[in-house]
């Protein structure tokens, strides 16, 4: 055989080592999701003895598909908030992603394909965005509780009526057993801070942060309830027990 062929089949032989080593990191599943794709593994690989197609095709996709998480994990994403809470529960895996197009971008300049301005437009493109990527992944243990806050509290806002009417139902006694003192039957406490004691009578005591707490009659008196001297309001609303506080659930907020 000679040493030209030798050298040819040598160069081949690399070649198929690469392809061989080139691993595949698949995105955790997102139903629905258009982040779910393959990449390869550029963690451990020469990138120089890559294909130039194979690199710029894996540039574009990644190019797009880190526009794609960036977008869909900012402000003006258009998917809903279980949707976000699901992308962020999942994105740490996306590291070794980021870590392998980091190695990819870190060999490209002293590669013979760096001549080519396509590509290197595409690693400019990618070095740009896969900083925001990983200042991303930091930021998405604080977006991820701030959205499961958020639903956390509409949810317990939206279960909020039914909850009172219960309560109603089950501590108000009939007008015609007069207490000594107004009955509260239901008291709340929202994410601001804002205090509500809901009396069987109709009669709101309210407590905001930085305002003086207010007394609010009813504005459809009930039929048969006879109102009580204004203290008295008062001093069931101070005396009513903290624990007995309907508030958001603290392990979301």
């Amino acid at each position: 055989m000679t040493p030209s062929k030798i050298i040819f089949l040598s160069q081949a032989t690399v070649l198929l080592l690469v392809a061989a080593c080139v691993k595949t990191i698949t995105p955790p599943p997102l139903a629905g999701f258009p982040l779910q794709q393959e990449f390869r593994d550029w963690r451990s690989i020469q990138v120089c003895h890559a294909d130039e197609q194979l690199i710029e095709s894996e540039l574009t996709r990644f190019n797009e598909f880190a526009d794609d998480f960036l977008q869909d994990t900012s402000a003006k994403t258009k998917l809903s908030e279980n949707q976000q809470i699901a992308l962020l529960e999942v994105s740490p895996q996306l590291k070794p992603l980021l870590d392998g197009f980091g190695n990819l971008l870190f060999q490209t300049p002293n590669c013979s394909f760096s001549k080519n301005p396509r590509i290197m437009s595409l690693v400019r493109k990618a070095s740009a965005l896969l900083s925001l990527s990983r200042q991303r992944l930091q930021q998405s243990p604080t977006l991820l509780g701030a959205l499961k806050e958020s639903t956390s509290m509409a949810l317990w806002k939206k279960t909020q009526p039914a909850a009172i009417e219960k309560a109603r139902k089950e501590w108000c006694p009939p007008p015609e057993q007069r207490s000594p003192a107004p009955d509260i039957f239901y008291v709340s406490e929202d994410e601001e801070l804002r205090k509500e004691w809901l009396f069987c009578d109709g009669t709101r005591v309210v407590s905001e942060s930085g305002k003086e707490t207010s007394l609010i009659p009813s504005k459809n008196p009930l039929p048969k309830y006879r109102s009580y001297p204004k203290r008295l309001y008062f001093e069931a609303a101070e005396s009513y027990p903290d624990n007995q506080i309907h508030r958001p659930p603290r392990g979301e907020r």
